[in-house]
């Protein structure tokens, strides 16, 4: 097999789609010879013929023309050409996970990337393609500004995440003017509204502690890898620490919450409950109760606050006494 073939053979692997989309000898024909090679429909038939059994191709003949492609179990298929549904999930990937995956570090997944972006451009007139233009993830609260992360930072964090490896660096807290020196633990990453955040325990010092901290990156100043593998504290399981609140700022792990929401307020609960043990009851003039048994957080203080005056606070006692005073000092400011 000379040069010229191996290439026009490696044209028409990566210009086939995969099942059920196809592509006809004459689209084939056309490919091949933007590249160069100018063949008849015959030796196209001949060559892929030939690639069929070893690369898992398939030919469609059961509508005119036929058309052929990669079978949708081919071990080889990420060879194949990017088809629209792919094309569309890779550019809204590149767009909401990005802030939460190291995509940008991958040069196979950027390319990947920039393969999408030149199909996307070339098929504007495809119907599938207008959902580009038509599918946005918005947040329910707020949507702030997300901080800026030094891009070497986040690799190396990322990095060690990935590779269970430990890393030194510096980090200043909001309490801080100084960064403090360490080494960190890396647990897991975590996308919390805007802000990333690395799961770790770490030491200061050469003093050690146990404690799970939740870490925004933007707050590092600086970072370096590390060869020493991580400690894996005893029985951590990373949705059972979310789960426990500790994210949103713990107060208590679990309170009796027992709220009154007016009629509009409340109505939302109904169809998206706050968790699956709420209680729902409907009452006199359509307010609403809601019990349930959850983390008292910072987070839950913020949502209760929110609602203003559309909902009460019936218990426990300690949290509706907290939120009267904070509507007290509210009102004399």
């Amino acid at each position: 097999m000379n040069n010229d073939t191996s290439l026009r053979y490696l044209e028409m692997l990566q210009y086939l789609p995969v099942y059920p989309a196809k592509r006809s000898l004459s689209e084939i024909r056309s490919h091949l010879s933007e590249y160069g090679h100018s063949v008849s429909d015959r030796t196209i038939q001949r060559d892929l013929r030939k690639l069929e059994g070893s690369f898992g191709l398939y030919c469609d003949d059961r509508s005119i023309p036929h058309g052929w492609c990669w079978m949708k179990d081919a071990k080889r298929v990420d060879i194949a050409a990017m088809d629209h549904a792919e094309a569309l999930t890779l550019s809204l990937a590149k767009k909401y996970l990005s802030s939460v995956l190291p995509l940008q570090h991958s040069s196979r997944i950027t390319g990947l990337f920039k393969r999408a972006e030149v199909f996307l451009n070339q098929t504007q007139g495809s119907d599938l393609i207008k959902w580009n233009d038509k599918v946005r993830v918005v947040p329910a609260t707020h949507e702030y500004i997300g901080p800026k992360i030094k891009e070497n930072i986040q690799q190396i964090i990322y990095e060690a995440v990935l590779r269970e490896k430990k890393f030194s660096g510096s980090y200043q807290s909001r309490e801080s003017q100084i960064p403090k020196k360490g080494i960190y633990n890396p647990l897991a990453i975590i996308s919390h509204g805007v802000v990333t955040r690395v799961i770790c325990t770490r030491e200061l010092k050469g003093e050690a502690d146990n404690l799970i901290r939740h870490l925004p990156l933007h707050r590092f100043k600086s970072a370096s890898p590390l060869e020493d593998s991580i400690n894996i504290p005893k029985g951590f399981n990373l949705d059972e620490y979310l789960d426990k609140g500790e994210l949103n700022y713990l107060y208590d792990k679990e309170i009796d919450l027992h709220l009154e929401f007016s009629p509009g307020a409340g109505s939302h609960l109904i169809e998206t409950p706050f968790s699956k043990n709420q209680s729902i009851k409907i009452i006199k003039n359509g307010f609403i109760i809601l019990k349930v048994k959850t983390p008292y957080t910072e987070t839950l203080k913020r949502w209760i606050l929110g609602f203003g005056d559309q909902v009460r606070v019936l218990g426990p006692s300690n949290l509706k006494k907290e939120i009267q005073e904070i509507h007290k000092r509210s009102i004399k400011k």
